[in-house]
């Protein structure tokens, strides 16, 4: 347990790098979809808090993969589900989409094949790391 909890912290500082990167790749998807100028500093910051927290939380819940007691597929739904809640949550506070049918259908869409491709290239690279391990033993 502690040995999660160490893991469980240390991805989540890991992953609040990448906060700044979500938020600049959606103010430039903002930028080709609207004329936009300029945004005010509290829009801003409250923005760059929750990609922050985007990241952190989608990283952090990323340590359930490690707790062995839980199947691969049960972790792999647990996963995606708190990310795809993760990220809608903030995308509604923040206005990066609207509470409409198109809207949030073109989000979980898109979501759900972007965690696929994520998901297939992350487990196609572990099972070649395996085989590769298992060869020279």
């Amino acid at each position: 347990m502690k040995r999660f909890i160490k893991d469980f912290i240390l991805r989540g500082l890991v992953a609040s790098r990448f906060g700044p990167l979500i938020l600049v790749t959606i103010y430039y998807g903002y930028q080709l979809t609207e004329n936009v100028t300029s945004r005010p500093m509290a829009e801003i910051n409250i923005n760059i808090i929750s990609s922050l927290l985007m990241a952190l939380i989608a990283d952090i819940i990323g340590a359930i993969f490690k707790v062995e007691k839980v199947p691969l597929g049960v972790a792999t739904l647990i996963d995606a589900i708190v990310i795809y809640f993760d990220y809608l949550f903030f995308y509604l506070i923040n206005n990066w989409i609207s509470i409409m049918v198109k809207p949030l259908l073109v989000f979980t869409v898109i979501y759900i094949i972007g965690y696929t491709i994520i998901w297939l290239i992350i487990y196609k690279k572990v099972k070649s790391q395996v085989q590769k391990v298992n060869q020279r033993l």
